[in-house]
């Protein structure tokens, strides 16, 4: 799948032919053969002609917007998902209760498990006493999955796990200028957070992009209560990929240097809601930590590095794409409801 991501800020989006041309005042930045395009991010104040959007949707080529700070505003759809019978057989999977139960935990036991293993391997070198303390924290809490009874308790489990998750993973970052003081969302807080948000909104859209591609409705999952605009099954099916896609590579860009405190801008005056409250519309001035254009384009390319990277797919005895593993995933889950097999959460080995 090839992806193009436009960030240039103030840049124009053209049809030329069989080609996408991207300019920015008058000058051509880039230009791609559409055959090899699967789907186009547009990041911030990037420019789409009358013809590029016509030409996108004509083609089927999937196109995704984002605020410059990485929220997700809307995507062109030239057709929604034919395949009614398989949302028919989700939505009556989905409204019993002990189908949902089960496929959520299935999701949290693959999340606990990964996030287990991400410490683990990072602290093989380091052996540091705080961390292994973290890991056991967490394979306590990955044995009580099992026994929840509702879905209340689960997420009760998944979230002080993921407390222990996160003050473990503070311990990964040894560039001291890169602050992390736990887990912060809308607005984030500091540098880690600013990256982590980042990363999760682009796992979102790769996840909703298979999730339309095997056929399912977004915006019914398990885990994930249901409310309005919310894509559930995506945040349900991207919970097994928070650290294998976008933590993992978090700690890449900080401990190689490949991303610094010169790709932020701080903003000590911003406006910072209470703990646990959310702004409707946040602006840039809402944001104590910003990621510069420079930022973003180092960390859109290590993402999609990783995002290439193969690994041994256990399902299939075959090495594949971390991508391509995402489908597979999310076709198994459809595979689930058919009743043909299973789901099992993907884990790192």
């Amino acid at each position: 799948m090839a992806v193009l991501y436009l960030a240039e800020q103030g840049a124009e989006l053209h049809k030329k032919s069989q080609r996408l041309v991207v300019e920015k005042f008058g000058q051509v930045i880039q230009e791609v053969r559409t055959m090899e395009l699967d789907q186009v991010v547009v990041i911030g104040n990037v420019h789409l002609t009358p013809s590029a959007v016509t030409f996108l949707l004509d083609k089927g080529i999937d196109t995704v917007f984002l605020s410059y700070h990485g929220k997700f505003k809307g995507r062109l759809i030239s057709q929604f998902g034919k395949n009614v019978a398989l949302r028919q057989i989700q939505f009556a999977k989905f409204a019993d209760g002990g189908v949902v139960l089960d496929v959520a935990k299935r999701y949290v036991i693959g999340k606990l498990s990964n996030c287990r293993t991400l410490l683990r391997r990072f602290n093989a070198e380091l052996q540091e006493e705080e961390i292994a303390k973290r890991i056991l924290g967490i394979r306590k809490y990955l044995e009580r999955v099992e026994f929840a009874k509702d879905l209340e308790s689960l997420r009760g489990i998944e979230g002080i796990s993921a407390v222990e998750y996160f003050q473990g993973l503070k311990k990964l970052i040894r560039d001291p200028g890169m602050r992390f003081d736990g887990r912060t969302r809308r607005p984030p807080r500091d540098e880690v957070n600013a990256l982590l948000s980042f990363g999760y909104t682009l796992l979102v859209n790769l996840i909703q992009t298979c999730v339309y591609t095997a056929g399912l409705d977004p915006y019914l999952g398990c885990l994930h209560s249901v409310d309005y605009g919310r894509p559930s099954l995506v945040l349900d099916l991207m919970e097994e990929f928070r650290p294998v896609l976008v933590d993992s590579v978090v700690l890449k860009c900080i401990n190689k240097k490949m991303i610094t405190p010169r790709d932020f801008i701080v903003q000590p005056d911003a406006e910072i809601p209470p703990e646990g409250e959310e702004l409707e519309e946040l602006t840039s001035e809402d944001y104590p930590v910003l990621l510069t254009h420079e930022g973003i384009k180092k960390f859109i390319t290590q993402f999609e590095e990783r995002l290439k990277e193969r690994t041994f797919y256990f399902p299939q005895e075959r090495r594949l794409t971390y991508r391509d593993i995402c489908l597979e995933q999310v076709r198994k889950l459809v595979r689930h409801l058919k009743g043909e097999e299973a789901y099992e959460s993907f884990k790192m080995r």
